[in-house]
């Protein structure tokens, strides 16, 4: 629909991941990605416009941040990346990065696969070097 309003060539992004994942051997048909669901709202957005499935980790009483090891549960053949956010649109809490990436190197090591992670990090990514330079 986006694409459509500005004239812009259709499909080639999604191509480029189908076709390098098709290369692989990969599924590519049905990509998703894993989140929490504190997500700031773009992310729903990216998934309805680019037919990408969002698989949420539910939040719980007094923890409302992503659970690293419910986020790496989600993780399947198809998932194009695990989302975390360093300063949740929330509460401005940071999620445990660096856990979500010691789970991944496991399960990728166990499965074969390259789960790779995004930081969603605009402002706790600013503020974050300033205030904990100590953090991972």
């Amino acid at each position: 629909m986006i694409a459509h309003l500005f004239n812009a060539p259709l499909e080639e992004s999604e191509a480029a991941v189908g076709n390098r994942r098709k290369e692989e051997g990969k599924p590519y048909d049905k990509p998703n990605i894993a989140t929490g669901a504190n997500v700031q709202v773009c992310w729903e957005k990216f998934a309805r416009y680019f037919e990408v499935e969002l698989k949420e980790v539910k939040l719980r009483d007094g923890y409302y941040v992503m659970d690293p090891e419910k986020a790496v549960e989600l993780v399947d053949e198809n998932i194009i990346c695990v989302a975390a956010i360093l300063g949740s649109t929330l509460n401005g809490e940071f999620e445990d990065v660096k856990r979500l990436n010691d789970l991944l190197i496991e399960k990728n090591k166990q499965t074969g696969w390259d789960t790779p992670i995004h930081v969603d990090a605009a402002s706790g990514g600013f503020i974050a070097r300033f205030i904990y330079p100590e953090l991972e």
